[in-house]
Parts: C-alpha cells; sequence; structure tokens
C-alpha cells in the first residue's frame, strides 16, 4: 500500500508518497499559498496530489498532518492559530471532504504534532518507549503525548492545545497568535522568538542569524537563547508534572539550533524537577527527533495506513 502524505504547516507544506515500511518514495516542498485564503490553499493540496497519484497509481489513502487547532472526526482545521491571511484568520478549512472528492481517495487528519509522534513511536526517536512527548518548534509550538503507549486526546474530539498554557498573562512582551499573552508558544515558537528579539534590540533577524550570533558569542544573542532555555524548561516541568513522559523529543525548524539551548533547559528542568526525582525519576530524556523534519510527512502517512 503506498500512502500520499501532507505535511501541512502554518507557512509550508510538504508533500510526499510513503509505503508501509515508512520509506518516502518521494517528496515535495513548497511555501504554502494563502493568496487567496482557503480556496487557494485547498487548490494547492489538489494541484500537488494529483500530481503525486498520477507519478504513483498505487496509491490508496490519504493521510494529511497539519498545524491546529483541528477537529479530527470532522475533518476540518479550525482557524490554525498562524495560518494568518494578512493579519485576518485563514477560517474553517473543510480539507477532509475537499481533497476526498477532488483526488477520489479516503482522506484522515491528523494534527501535526500527534502524527509527528505517532511517527516517531513507529520508527523513530520514540520506538519502544511507552510515555513519550514531542514538541514541534516552528512557526507555532505544536505538542502531543503518547501515554502507556496511547495518543492522548483533548475532550470534544479536539486535540490537546499545550502549546496555549499560559504562562504570564501580564506579560504585553509576548503577544500570542490564539489572542492572549504569555502562552508557552508566545516564548517558544521560532517566530515569537524572532520578534522578541527584534523588539528588545531593534535588529530584524532571523533565528539562524541569531543563532550565528550566539555561537560567536554575541551577549545579545547568547542572552536570548539563555531566556529561551528557561521557558522551555519551565514548560516542559508543567508537561512532565501532567503526563510523565520518558523521553521529549525536539522537531521543527528551530529543534536545529538545540546545541545553544538544550544544555540549559535540563540543568533548569533538573532544578525545576529536584522535589521529584527521588521514588520515581520523573527528569525525561530530552533529545532532537529522530526523523528530523520527516516526522510529518511519515506520521501522515502512519494515520493513513491505521485507519
Amino acid at each position: 500500500m503506498l500512502i500520499l502524505a501532507y505535511d501541512l504547516g502554518a507557512t509550508k507544506l510538504a508533500v510526499g508518497v510513503i509505503n508501509s515500511k515508512a520509506k518516502i518514495l518521494k517528496s515535495l516542498k513548497f511555501f504554502l499559498d494563502k493568496t487567496g485564503g482557503k480556496k487557494s490553499v485547498l487548490n494547492q493540496l489538489v494541484t500537488v496530489g494529483e500530481k503525486l497519484i498520477a507519478e504513483f497509481p498505487r496509491v490508496s489513502r490519504i493521510g494529511i498532518a497539519s498545524a491546529g487547532p483541528l477537529h479530527v472526526k470532522r475533518g476540518v482545521l479550525i482557524s490554525p492559530t498562524n495560518m494568518m491571511v494578512g493579519k485576518k484568520s485563514i477560517g474553517v478549512i473543510p480539507v477532509v471532504s475537499f481533497l476526498k472528492n477532488a483526488l477520489k481517495l479516503p482522506v484522515y487528519l491528523e494534527n501535526d504534532a500527534a502524527a509527528s509522534i505517532l511517527a516517531e513511536h513507529w520508527v523513530g526517536a520514540a520506538k519502544g518507549y511507552k510515555n513519550a512527548m514531542i514538541l514541534t518548534l516552528g512557526t507555532g509550538l505544536g505538542t502531543a503525548v503518547l501515554v502507556d503507549g496511547k495518543l492522548i486526546r483533548a475532550g470534544r474530539g479536539l486535540h490537546t492545545e499545550a502549546g496555549h498554557l499560559i504562562f504570564n498573562p501580564a506579560d504585553k512582551t509576548a503577544p500570542c497568535g490564539c489572542g492572549n499573552f504569555g502562552c508557552a508558544e508566545a516564548y517558544l515558537s521560532g517566530k515569537n522568538f524572532e520578534n522578541r528579539f527584534y523588539k528588545k534590540h531593534g535588529l530584524e533577524l532571523s533565528a539562524t542569524e541569531i543563532a550565528i550570533l550566539a555561537k560567536k558569542r554575541e551577549k545579545k544573542a547568547v542572552f536570548a537563547f539563555q531566556e529561551y532555555a528557561y521557558y522551555l524548561a519551565l514548560a516542559i516541568h508543567n508537561y512532565v508534572v501532567v503526563f510523565s513522559p520518558e523521553i521529549i523529543l525536539l522537531t521543527g525548524s528551530f529543534a536545529q539550533v538545540s546545541p545553544l539551548f538544550l544544555y540549559e533547559t535540563k540543568r533548569h528542568l533538573r532544578n525545576f524537577l529536584i522535589k521529584r526525582r527521588s521514588f520515581i525519576d520523573q527528569m525525561p530524556e530530552i533529545k532532537n527527533a529522530g526523523l528530523g523534519n520527516n516526522a510529518g510527512l511519515i506520521g501522515g502517512a502512519y494515520i493513513a495506513f491505521k485507519s
């Protein structure tokens, strides 16, 4: 069986054909076309899908891993937090029904972080662990958790949006795309990391450029990553006391610069968890995901295989 898989982010789109052994036979990457709102997004998905199905006619199912919020059973994206058209929400996108009608194949939807942790549990760095969590550090902060080998969902068919747990609602320097201030995502997404650096120092730099400065020991950049490490440790502490994962995986574009913050993150976390390490040591292993930026695609395929 072959699966056509989509990894749909706030700004980028990856599409690939994947077999039952998690091998990516072909993949394509694009910037997401939001020029005409939801219509442009849906048309882009169909156009790319038609191309790959023509090349791989044995494709029999479609899996979509998408940024949220979304509703799996209803097959819709619910005004995804960072998928904006200008400054306006893109609205509700009926992605499953649209693709099913256009491409004439069964379509299955999953949150991108949930798809990623399922992929990592299938063939990646979480294989063999019953309790695992993934943090997608990109345009937003995606989260997903396995407890006793099962994906944890919220009520009403929704996904756990733990990236929007609020640290400090009074912090007006930390606006989040969800409309609140002081969410974990407001400190930990790559986009918000860049925004905070600009507001503090008046320098409009990408995360990659700030990372280059930090490697050169430029003080402003080093401090930015130190602050990031503290807030990441704070978020992980909150996730640990709720879910107690054995391992936490980092993925997304910002995870690529983890050597600049991960040591300090672990140091802060050990202090936060100092009284939670005696009977059952709740200090999780923390490392980059094994599948890298392919986790979403492979996870999208996984949910189609298993549905």
